[in-house]
């Protein structure tokens, strides 16, 4: 039997990005933690982002590094996260889609709260595209944007891999031209000076208190694991 080369290359990537999942991934994608005080995260939305009612029954937390494989899989928002319908995986894709689908249909209140402990500084690189990810999100949330700004950067990943080049300043910006209404000055200005450098950084610093990897999803307070079906059932 013949197999043609594209076919074989298509295998090949399934396999390596696979692979990736199973052994190269630095963090754990369902990490074991204890309940928390969810208010914290309530009443500084310039620093943990929201959608959805303030009075909503259900408030789900997310916490995300932008560069993390995982939590683009629970974005559903890569093209390549079908890659792993049918896998351990599964459960885990969009996830988080569905959780800000239904925060923006006014049944839950859903937070995002960023994270940047994959930077390449912190494992023997040079690059921090966690945290200029984080950096733009917020310099977008600034002008009420974040959402769609959180949207484009899982849109762009392109593999599950990280420190890749994939989020620089320059990238960041060319990303966020697609946003109708943002000042694309502001945003650059922001974005080059590091103006929200320390939000990015006190986000951080909260959530390693909290949780151990990502994504970390909980429910009304408590850790629930990363898929939707699991969300829903720790709905009150």
């Amino acid at each position: 039997m013949i197999i043609k080369k594209s076919v074989l290359w298509t295998f090949v990537v399934i396999i390596l990005i696979v692979l990736f999942f199973l052994f190269l991934n630095p963090f754990d994608s369902s990490p074991s933690v204890g309940a928390m005080n969810q208010s914290i995260f309530m009443s500084n939305p310039s620093i943990y982002p929201s959608l959805g009612p303030d009075n909503a029954k259900n408030v789900v937390i997310e916490f995300s590094d932008f560069q993390c494989p995982y939590c683009a899989l629970a974005s559903g928002l890569p093209n390549w996260t079908s890659q792993f319908q049918g896998t351990q995986y599964a459960s885990m894709i969009n996830a988080a889609g569905n959780a800000e689908q239904a925060a923006q249909q006014g049944q839950i209140k859903f937070i995002f709260v960023t994270m940047n402990f994959l930077d390449g500084t912190n494992h023997g690189g040079t690059t921090t595209e966690s945290t200029w990810a984080a950096e733009a999100a917020f310099c977008a949330n600034d002008q009420g944007k974040f959402w769609a700004m959180h949207d484009l950067i899982y849109g762009a990943s392109t593999s599950p891999s990280e420190d890749t080049g994939k989020y620089t300043k320059a990238n960041l910006e060319i990303l966020a031209q697609n946003i109708q209404g943002l000042d694309q000055t502001q945003f650059k200005n922001c974005l080059e000076s590091d103006i929200d450098l320390l939000k990015v950084q006190a986000s951080e610093t909260t959530a390693m208190s909290i949780v151990t990897g990502t994504p970390s999803f909980f429910v009304n307070g408590n850790p629930v694991q990363p898929s939707w079906t699991a969300i829903q059932a720790a709905f009150k």
